[in-house]
C-alpha cells in the first residue's frame, strides 16, 4: 500500500500527488481543483482557520480576521525567525505554515485512506540568491515542518527538475529541454536530456545545469502596485518639511505591497503617525485614502486585485484597475506595454539567467529542442516572448502551470519509495 507523495508547496499555489496503481494522481484540495492557493485566513469572530480560495473569499467578504498570503516567502526571509499574533496567541511563522502543510496532507490521506510517511519536495533551486546560510536553513525549516507532520522520510527535489519529469512522461523522442518553471517567489531553469520510458532515480547524468532567480509574481505584482495603486493613496507626493518640501515616507507602501509586512502596518501608532503626516501634507484626500484603506485592513484586498490584474493582462491589451472597494469610482487604467515597461529590468535580469543555465550547461543554445513552461507566471507574454526569441529552433511545450511540479514529485517518490 503507497504512503508516499509529492508535496509542492508554492508561493501562490500548492498541489499534492499520490500513487494509484504507480501511477501520479494529484489531489483534489478546492472542490474538484487539484491546486490549492497557498493562503490562511483567521477568522477572529469564531477563532477557526480556512484555507486557500476559501479563506480569500471570506476576507473579501469582509469577515472579521487576518488573511495570510504567498506563505512560502518567509521561507529564506528574516521572519522565519519571528513571530506573529493570531488569536491573542504568539505563534511562530514556521507553525502557520505547518498547519497549511498538514491541510494539504490530510487532504491526501483521506484520498489515499491512510497515512503518509515519505514525501519528495519540491525546493527552488535558491530560496536566497546570495546567502547559502539562508538557503540552507529554508530547507532545514520545511524539513523540520514536514517531519513534525509526521513524514518520516523527507527528499527534497528541485522544481524544474520535478517539471521536467513530468513532461519526460508524455514523449516519445529523446529531447534536450530546456526548463522554465516561473511561479510566485522564484524563476527557476534547468536543462535536461529527457527520455521517453526511463525508470531511473538517478538523473545526475542528465541535468546539465540548474539555476534560479528570486523574481518571479509576487514581484511582478509589487511593481505594477507601487506605479498603480500606491499614488493614489499618497505615494510620490510631498508633505512640508521643516525647511524644504518632502515626499511621503516611502515605507507605508512598500509595506503595503508585501503581504507579510502589511499587517503590521494595521496599528494605533501606524495611524497616529499618517494622522501627523496627512495635517502637513499638500493633498490630503490621498492620504486619507492610505488612512482609510488601512482602517478598513484592506491591504490584501489590493493585493488580490492587482494579482488578478495582472493575470488578465495576459489576455487583454488594456484594462481597469477596479479600486471601488476602497472609493466609489476609484479606477485606474492599465495597459499591457505600460506593464511591460514597469517589469522590463526584472525581465531583463530573468532572460539573462535563462542565458547563464544554458552557458552553465556547456551545450549550444542552436543544440536545445524543447522548451517546457510550467507556472503561472510564464503565461506573461513579454516573458514568452523573449525567452522563444532566444530558442527560435526549440519546439514550446505548455505544461500544467500548477500541477507539472506536483506531478513531477510524485513520479520521484514512486520511483525512490516504491
Amino acid at each position: 500500500m503507497p504512503n508516499f507523495c509529492g508535496l509542492d508547496f508554492g508561493t501562490s499555489n500548492s498541489t499534492i500527488g499520490i500513487a494509484v496503481q504507480q501511477l501520479p494522481q494529484l489531489v483534489a484540495l478546492e472542490g474538484a481543483k487539484l491546486s490549492i492557493r497557498s493562503a490562511i485566513f483567521c477568522d477572529t469572530e469564531n477563532e477557526t482557520w480556512m484555507f486557500g480560495q476559501e479563506g480569500v473569499n471570506h476576507y473579501l467578504e469582509g469577515v472579521p480576521g487576518r488573511l495570510m498570503m504567498a506563505l512560502k516567502s518567509v521561507l529564506g526571509s528574516s521572519l522565519m525567525a519571528d513571530k506573529t499574533v493570531i488569536f491573542n496567541e504568539s505563534i511562530p511563522y514556521a507553525d502557520v505554515l505547518k498547519r497549511f502543510m498538514h491541510h494539504i496532507k490530510n487532504k491526501a490521506e483521506r484520498a489515499l485512506g491512510h497515512e503518509l510517511t515519505h514525501t519528495v519536495l519540491g525546493r527552488p533551486v535558491y530560496f536566497h540568491d546570495h546567502d547559502k546560510e539562508k538557503d540552507r536553513l529554508a530547507q532545514n525549516t520545511l524539513e523540520k515542518i514536514a517531519l513534525e507532520l509526521g513524514f518520516q522520510a523527507v527528499t527534497f527535489q528541485y522544481e524544474p527538475i520535478a517539471a521536467a519529469l513530468a513532461y519526460e512522461s508524455t514523449l516519445k523522442t529523446e529531447k534536450l529541454a530546456l526548463i522554465i518553471d516561473m511561479g510566485g517567489g522564484t524563476s527557476d531553469f534547468t536543462v535536461i536530456r529527457l527520455h521517453p520510458n526511463i525508470n531511473t532515480i538517478d538523473r545526475s547524468q542528465d541535468v546539465l545545469a540548474n539555476n534560479g532567480i528570486h523574481i518571479a509574481g509576487t514581484d511582478f505584482d509589487q511593481r505594477m502596485s507601487l506605479q498603480t495603486v500606491m499614488p493614489l493613496l499618497g505615494m510620490g507626493s510631498l508633505i512640508r518639511g521643516s525647511s524644504c518640501d518632502i515626499e511621503v515616507p516611502s515605507m507605508y507602501y512598500h509595506d503595503l505591497t508585501t503581504w507579510h509586512t502589511l499587517n503590521m502596518l494595521y496599528t494605533a501608532t501606524t495611524l497616529s503617525q499618517l494622522r501627523s503626516i496627512q495635517t502637513a501634507a499638500y493633498e490630503k484626500k490621498l492620504i486619507s485614502r492610505l488612512l482609510h484603506v488601512l482602517k478598513m485592513r484592506a491591504g490584501h484586498h489590493i493585493l488580490n486585485t492587482v494579482e488578478t490584474s495582472k493575470q488578465r493582462l495576459s489576455d487583454e491589451e488594456i484594462l481597469a484597475l477596479d479600486l471601488s472597494f476602497i472609493e466609489e469610482q476609484l479606477f485606474t487604467n492599465i495597459k499591457r506595454t505600460t506593464f511591460n515597461e514597469m517589469i522590463h529590468d526584472q525581465v531583463s535580469e530573468i532572460i539573462a539567467k535563462v542565458q547563464q543555465t544554458v552557458s552553465d550547461s556547456g551545450v549550444a543554445v542552436s543544440d536545445i529542442n524543447a522548451l517546457f513552461y510550467t507556472g503561472g507566471s510564464t503565461k506573461i507574454p513579454i516573458i514568452r516572448e523573449k525567452i522563444n526569441a532566444l530558442f527560435p529552433q526549440a519546439e514550446v511545450v505548455q505544461g500544467d502551470a500548477f500541477g507539472s511540479v506536483g506531478l513531477g514529485l510524485t513520479i520521484d517518490a514512486i520511483r525512490r519509495y516504491s
